[in-house]
């Protein structure tokens, strides 16, 4: 099996998270290491869920870390105009969810490692190759794998999300939040006789209006921080008074932001509301919390991945979507460059696909990165520091 027909192998397996079924994903990766007597280890999840790992030795005490997700997001309900677990090719591109986020990225990391090994070529650094588990809802591959590695260290940490083959040094943050206000039914013609959790709702989304402004900082290359009302949820029927109404709210950070400092100082804001009597009661919720990371462009893997390109630091480039590096490394004590062929605008879009040519060169690219990245560095990070938030 070539290297197009084994991306085409993985986009043809269903791995839409939820439910996830990465296991299916993974089997795919053991049928290729066992073909080529390439070692290899799984970590069960349960529900056919898994990660899969393999590793290289090196000659050098340097770690080397190559990550990326196994799920994809749903096909959605808009009609595909290629089938999306096809993986067709038209015209040099090949379809399929999670062509671009980030099936072409994850094997292009697999094709490259094994392509060393076949080779016979011993690498200087230790190399390691991760595939996860659910990094599109909660990153719980990412999160169990740190829970088994305690004591394992890494000097640099490459992530193969769709950057359309762009130097990446960095994404935003993403805090997601619930919000609730509450209130008391009363008959629709005696609004006067209940509390309106809608109306108490307008409150907060002007609130929320507010601090979007002061909130707003731009940090480059990562661009500006933003917020965003995405969802809402509220009342019982047209003649009922609502005792009830949910938000759902999505922020985007920058460093030096903190999350639990914008928390505080939103619940500041609440608070203030009942003091005003707009507000009765409400609760606030977090559903998601990934730092941004960030990477100094003069950090060797980049320096190193910049050389492979013949491009400079002004090159380097930001992403405003999450990565289980966020996870992995979310105090950005790890050197991490992010990088893949895929087009991160054809992400979560219907007819998603990839470049076949985009995706060959990142093989090549991944293979130079992992053979040349061998310069002296300031020791090592463990992802046990690293830690989750």
């Amino acid at each position: 099996m070539d290297d197009v027909h084994f991306l085409q192998s993985l986009l043809r397996i269903n791995s839409s998270n939820p439910p996830g079924n990465e296991h299916e994903v993974t089997k795919a990766f053991i049928e290729r290491c066992k073909m080529n007597e390439l070692p290899f280890k799984v970590t069960n999840l349960g529900n056919n869920r898994s990660n899969f790992e393999l590793t290289l030795k090196g000659t050098g005490d340097k770690h080397l870390f190559f990550c990326g997700h196994m799920d994809t997001v749903s096909p959605g309900e808009t009609e595909w105009t290629y089938p999306p677990f096809s993986g067709e090719i038209i015209d040099n591109k090949i379809y399929g969810r999670g062509a671009s986020d980030m099936k072409s990225g994850l094997a292009a990391m697999f094709l490259a490692i094994e392509s060393i090994y076949l080779e016979k070529i011993t690498p200087i650094p230790t190399i390691t190759f991760l595939a996860t588990t659910g990094e599109e809802v909660d990153s719980c591959g990412a999160r169990a794998f740190l829970e088994e590695t305690e004591n394992r260290t890494i000097d640099a940490l490459v992530i193969g999300e769709p950057t359309n083959e762009k130097v990446v040094v960095g994404h935003k943050g993403a805090l997601w939040l619930e919000i609730t206000t509450f209130g008391k039914t009363a008959h629709g013609s005696m609004p006067d006789q209940g509390i309106n959790a809608v109306d108490h709702m307008v409150h907060v989304i002007n609130e929320l209006t507010s601090l979007k402004l002061t909130w707003t900082i731009a940090k480059e290359p990562l661009g500006s921080s933003s917020l965003a009302v995405t969802m809402i949820e509220g009342g019982i029927q047209t003649n009922v008074i609502p005792d009830r109404c949910i938000i759902r709210v999505d922020i985007r950070t920058v460093p030096p932001q903190a999350h639990e400092k914008l928390i505080e100082e939103l619940r500041g804001k609440l608070d203030k509301l009942i003091e005003k009597q707009k507000l009765y009661e409400y609760k606030l919720t977090k559903v998601l919390d990934r730092p941004s990371i960030i990477t100094s462009s003069s950090a060797d893997l980049i320096q190193c991945a910049l050389a492979i390109k013949g491009e400079t630091d002004a090159q380097c480039f930001g992403v405003s979507y999450y990565t289980d590096g966020a996870v992995l490394n979310p105090r950005s004590e790890i050197p991490t460059l992010i990088y893949g062929p895929g087009d991160e605008k054809l992400a979560h879009q219907p007819n998603e696909s990839v470049a076949i040519d985009a995706f060959k060169r990142s093989i090549e690219f991944y293979k130079n990165l992992a053979l040349s990245f061998d310069t002296t560095m300031n020791g090592h990070k463990s992802l046990a520091q690293g830690g989750t938030e």
